[in-house]
């Protein structure tokens, strides 16, 4: 799913899996293709320190995917979060959402 485009029904279901490997996939094809459903749940699992890590990474991955003008509000608090794979994630992350959104703006202008 994160490499077909197509299955954003099947992607959301999937965030709901409770297999972790599918779980994992679904929330690297949300932010891949931008399921704006997904947003609440990624989101809180890129927020929360519950969150398995490797998961987490991903999630903070696929925030700057979905809602790159969002992103910042859920990244910023993570640049202070003391572990080095979080942070560089979340720089990584606002780097692509801040390009993302700069796209997004200029597609905008263009529609005049």
């Amino acid at each position: 799913m994160r490499f077909v485009s197509g299955f954003e029904k099947e992607i959301t279901e999937s965030l709901q899996s409770n297999d972790a490997d599918i779980h994992y996939q679904a929330v690297h094809a949300a932010g891949a293709w931008q399921v704006d459903r997904a947003w609440k749940h990624i989101a809180k699992l890129a927020a929360d320190d519950h969150t398995e890590k490797a998961l987490r990474l991903a999630a903070i991955e696929a925030v700057a995917g979905i809602r790159p003008r969002e992103a910042a509000a859920i990244l910023n608090p993570l640049l202070d979060s003391g572990d080095d794979d979080l942070v560089d994630a979340a720089y990584e992350a606002l780097s692509y959402a801040e390009a993302a959104a700069s796209l997004d703006e200029l597609d905008e202008e263009d529609d005049w």
